[in-house]
């Protein structure tokens, strides 16, 4: 290389050199200058957390929950869903508040209408989500009220507890479900509720239309004769002008007794003991070309 080229090069190593610590210190500078004071208490909560960044808590992600219930005396230690009681009794430790009770909830996804049971209208060919397909007529299948299996709920949980199974409506994996709710709201149709993990039975079907309308549409969905609400001697299955509800803590609280009497008289077997939910046979009804 000549010399005069050489030159050129050394000037500009120590040119650039020169600006990258004129411009490090001025960062250090500013850094320093503008550094937002951390409360170690903060994160120590933020550690007690399950980082799952759920929104459960009613709040943008564990750090500004964190944030919260140190820096809010309102905020309630026992917010945190999917770390139930254990991570909210070691927040209200941190925090010195009254821990309260978390209640231990996993979703149900109310409806039997997989493709077994379940008649298809139509064939679907847009956007691969249920939000989208609700949007065009209630989506393909003849039932408008139950599960159209594209999977949104699937997609937004965190904690890998709902997958499509093969009868083509969303399985909940109860071990892995937090009761975090997200999928409550992702699902279009309003078919997963939250129950508590203690409950005894399920109700798979809120059909809302005449016996007539529910059985061309679908084989097993309630045709609302309500046999359960008669049957129930804790009057804890009731109706309330458009579907079957099920309060859950008077089931519990009137004891065994009872022997779940109003799963037998269930005609469309859309009321079960847990685990006890019926698993078709997997078939695809032929669809009507639209």
């Amino acid at each position: 290389m000549e010399p005069q080229a050489l030159g050129i090069v050394l000037w500009g190593l120590a040119v650039f050199s020169l600006l990258g610590l004129v411009f490090g210190f001025a960062l250090a500078a500013a850094a320093a200058k503008f550094q937002v004071p951390v409360n170690p208490l903060v994160e120590r909560v933020r550690d007690r957390l399950p980082s799952a960044n759920c929104g459960a808590c009613g709040f943008a992600g564990c750090q500004v929950y964190a944030e919260a219930v140190v820096q809010q005396p309102d905020v309630s230690p026992a917010l945190c869903i999917p770390g139930r009681q254990t991570v909210a009794a070691a927040v209200a430790e941190l925090t010195g508040k009254a821990a309260g009770n978390v209640v231990d909830r996993i979703v149900v996804l109310r409806c039997h209408g997989t493709t077994a049971y379940a008649r298809n209208e139509a064939e679907y060919a847009g956007i691969p989500t249920c939000a989208a397909a609700s949007l065009v007529f209630g989506g393909p299948r003849a039932c408008k009220n139950g599960c159209l299996g594209l999977g949104d709920c699937v997609r937004v949980c965190p904690f890998d507890a709902l997958h499509l199974g093969p009868e083509g409506i969303p399985v909940v994996d109860v071990e892995a479900c937090t009761g975090c709710g997200l999928c409550v709201a992702a699902c279009p149709k309003d078919l997963f509720e939250l129950y508590p993990r203690a409950h005894r039975i399920e109700l798979s079907c809120v059909a809302r239309d005449k016996q007539s309308v529910v059985r061309a549409a679908c084989m097993v969905g309630c045709i609302l004769c309500r046999k359960c609400v008669a049957k129930c001697p804790a009057e804890a299955i009731t109706w309330d002008g458009r579907t079957i509800v099920i309060d859950h803590e008077k089931c519990l609280a009137y004891g065994p007794s009872c022997n779940e009497v109003c799963v037998d008289v269930c005609p469309s077997t859309i009321l079960h003991r847990v685990g006890q939910r019926p698993r078709p046979e997997v078939a695809e009804p032929a669809a009507a070309e639209v």
